[in-house]
């Protein structure tokens, strides 16, 4: 059942300035419609009026007007979306964190080094949550993991001495011809035209 005397309570002169300033900065096409079907209410216009004027359903701006009764400017500010819930919840969290302080092979798998897949594995057969490898990246993120693709090397068995040595041979044999030294013009050279066959 509509109420066509339904009004915003009488303004105080503050909360108008408030509104008016909050109208002229808001950015939300949104929450400037509400602010306006307030101030528009405030001027004695009617629900369904207003409701034509900032082009809404008549149960919307009336909602408005009984929040903006009950709650002050709370009750008209623009709720941002809450999205859909995490995929990997505090108990998936709490098991990727468990996972990654220990080593793979402890926990009974043949590897020894966690990767997103393996990751995602481990977290469905222990919680039963499938996710996909971009999903768990970004929780790793949030968690303040920093996953790096290893890079396995084994500089720290070499002799120096030995790398130095054989990277100046390597050069040496890497040089283009016309850097190795090549014997004087003058001395003898043979082609395929100037053989001598003995008679």
């Amino acid at each position: 059942m509509r109420t066509p005397h339904l009004f915003v309570h009488p303004l105080r002169s503050w909360e108008r300035h408030r509104l008016q300033r909050e109208l002229r900065q808001a950015r939300d096409p949104r929450f400037r419609d509400r602010l306006d079907a307030v101030l528009l209410s405030a001027e004695g216009w009617t629900v369904s009026r207003i409701a034509k004027f900032v082009g809404k359903n008549y149960c919307t701006v009336r909602l408005w007007i009984l929040d903006f009764n009950r709650l002050g400017m709370d009750g008209i500010q623009v709720q941002k979306p809450q999205g859909p819930p995490r995929k990997i919840d505090v108990d998936g969290e709490a098991c990727l964190q468990v996972a990654l302080s220990q080593n793979p092979r402890d926990m009974g798998y043949r590897f020894t080094r966690w990767t997103l897949a393996t990751l995602a594995e481990h977290l469905y057969r222990e919680v039963h949550v499938r996710v996909s490898a971009p999903t768990l990246s970004r929780t790793l993120a949030r968690l303040r993991y920093r996953y790096k693709r290893p890079k396995h090397s084994l500089r720290h068995r070499q002799n120096r001495r030995k790398v130095n040595r054989v990277r100046r041979e390597r050069d040496v044999l890497l040089k283009k011809p016309s850097d190795i030294p090549t014997a004087s013009s003058s001395s003898s050279r043979t082609n395929a035209n100037s053989i001598s066959i003995p008679a």
